[in-house]
């Protein structure tokens, strides 16, 4: 069985439905480490007003929605190239990490375990690529050949030239 997860909730507009868990610090410090990208910032600080959010438990077990402490959060980012950009977001009771990203048009959540975590389904182009997670890399990774690097649109960005 998949679920297709629905990102309904702004990261960024703090109105009376974005729940506490959803911006408390660790959460935060968890969004500083994937708005950037091999040393350099990799998403603009206007692509928080844009991400939209989703909650759920990867880690094996019951989802328990009153749990707010350990409700994973995956933040959809504003579309790029064709697809957004999933930010994963950990939470369990010995802390908050941050987990890798995936690329794609739509998410699909297994209920597959992988690492005592759920395997992620990611529509790319057509294609469903799977990401599961890797306890020796502590994040997502996509056991794809067909996967989309980060460092691809890293590359891709050109600098403005100066006026």
């Amino acid at each position: 069985m998949t679920n297709t997860l629905i990102f309904n909730r702004n990261y960024i507009t703090f109105a009376l439905y974005t729940e506490p868990y959803q911006r408390a610090d660790d959460v935060g410090y968890a969004v500083t480490e994937f708005m950037w990208f091999d040393g350099r910032p990799f998403y603009p600080v206007g692509a928080l007003t844009d991400a939209r959010i989703a909650y759920l438990r990867l880690s094996d077990g019951a989802f328990d929605e009153s749990d707010e402490d350990n409700l994973d959060l995956i933040f959809q980012m504003r579309e790029a190239g064709g697809g957004h950009f999933f930010e994963v977001v950990l939470r369990s009771n010995i802390g908050t990490s941050y987990a890798g990203w995936l690329w794609g048009q739509e998410l699909e959540v297994l209920d597959e375990i992988a690492s005592n975590h759920r395997v992620l389904l990611v529509d790319c182009n057509g294609s469903k690529l799977r990401y599961a997670f890797s306890e020796a890399e502590g994040r997502y990774v996509c056991e794809s050949l067909d996967a989309k690097s980060k460092l691809s649109f890293r590359h891709a960005m050109k600098r403005l030239p100066s006026q």
